[in-house]
């Protein structure tokens, strides 16, 4: 049905092997969590409406097709009463709850934290939003672009002069389902040790912020918010992308030493010994003037010379890469980051393998993304439910079996 290429061994030495997870989630930030979970080997149930997560025709599928692999599907209507009843029956019998929705939205359906923790006190209930459980902005809709703008992060990212620009991934979506997984597990940990369940609360928000990390103490000491500076550096140069004979690459002179070699490497004596370039200081402080002397020169210069040269004195420097260059990438490709699977809906299509490297208990891509509905009848003969009981659910439009 599908390809994978698994990392160290077969699918039993998973290290979340008979974690049950039930996934409401949407969007990418909580269906990213839950597919971190799955890749190392938790159940994870996708909970979706008939119609299915909105977001499953984005991207022509790809969207969904790339960050719900390792899931199943279990289709349902929560505006039925009966529809609530299911989802607690199956809560009795969950390790992890994780709901992605504006908060209150999931008390009002009878399912919030305190609804769950009733039928079992040590379920792990994760919430993610845009804002937080708690604050005066806790019930707006929050995107990834919002926490990139609210951040600080937008108002540093480019060039000066220039229109805001948002980073191309959905970093912080990806960034605060990481930081649910990495709760999720702390979680897990301490109800091993005390039997105890409890609720996390991670925003797309709190994630930004806490990205800005260093650029916060540095307005805390001096006042001064990060400049624009493109592809550069406040604290270093020459750092940035440069524009060789035939493709552009970044060069990271951060050093003193990295400098004198650079110089030496380029045949730029004169620049080394000018008394405006001596020191990172200088460097950065007359920056406008040494980026186009440097730029001048690597022009003359086809890309793979200057990676190789550069590089081999252990000067900071890579390739800028177009998505389809990376798929190429020989070291990319030996890592076995991007493999092949058979989407029910797409094809073949390539998807990320797992990035955590665990030597006894490796991680796996076992299932592609599923579609609306698949699994409903067998996870809900899981749970206890009859045959009977399941076809009259169906009947009665509470579930739907795809």
């Amino acid at each position: 049905m599908f390809s994978v290429t698994l990392l160290g061994g077969g699918f039993n030495l998973s290290p979340l092997d008979g974690l049950k997870v039930l996934d409401f989630t949407q969007a990418a930030a909580g269906p990213f969590c839950g597919m971190l979970l799955g890749q190392m080997g938790a159940d994870v149930i996708k909970i979706e409406p008939f119609q299915g997560d909105h977001f499953r025709p984005f991207m022509g599928g790809a969207w969904s097709s790339s960050i719900n692999i390792n899931k199943r599907s279990l289709s349902i209507n929560l505006k039925e009463p009966e529809g609530r009843d299911v989802i607690l029956k199956m809560a009795t019998n969950a390790d992890v709850f994780i709901e992605a929705f504006v908060p209150g939205t999931m008390e009002r359906l009878g399912l919030g934290y305190a609804d769950v923790s009733a039928v079992n006190p040590g379920i792990i209930y994760c919430s993610i939003s845009g804002y937080g459980q708690t604050g005066p902005y806790r019930v707006r809709s929050g995107y990834d672009v919002s926490a990139q703008c609210e951040s600080g992060l937008m108002a540093a990212t480019g060039e000066e002069g220039r229109p805001y620009v948002r980073i191309a991934s959905s970093l912080i979506d990806y960034g605060t389902g990481m930081y649910a997984a990495f709760g999720i597990s702390m979680a897990l940990r301490h109800r091993e040790k005390t039997g105890e369940g409890q609720h996390i609360d991670v925003s797309l928000l709190d994630t930004a912020v806490s990205w800005m990390n260093y650029w916060i103490t540095n307005y805390s000491l001096t006042g001064e918010n990060p400049p624009r500076i493109g592809s550069g550096h406040l604290f270093a140069a020459p750092y940035q992308v440069f524009e060789a004979a035939d493709k552009p690459l970044f060069i990271g002179v951060s050093t003193d030493r990295f400098w004198k070699k650079f110089c030496n490497i380029m045949k730029l004596n004169d620049l080394g010994s000018d008394p405006r370039f001596m020191t990172n200081s200088d460097r950065t402080k007359n920056r406008a003037h040494l980026v186009p002397l440097v730029q001048e020169e690597i022009k003359k210069y086809p890309r793979a010379w200057l990676l190789e040269k550069l590089g081999g004195e252990g000067i900071p420097c890579a390739p800028v890469l177009t998505v389809g260059e990376l798929m190429e990438d020989r070291h990319v490709l030996e890592r076995k980051m991007i493999i092949d699977i058979n989407d029910p809906a797409l094809g073949p299509v390539k998807v990320i393998n797992v990035p955590i490297r665990l030597s006894k208990t490796p991680g796996s891509v076992r299932t592609p993304s599923p579609t609306v509905g698949q699994h409903t009848t067998e996870v809900l003969q899981e749970v206890g439910f009859s045959p009977q009981e399941i076809e009259r659910l169906i009947k009665n439009k509470v579930v739907l079996q795809g």
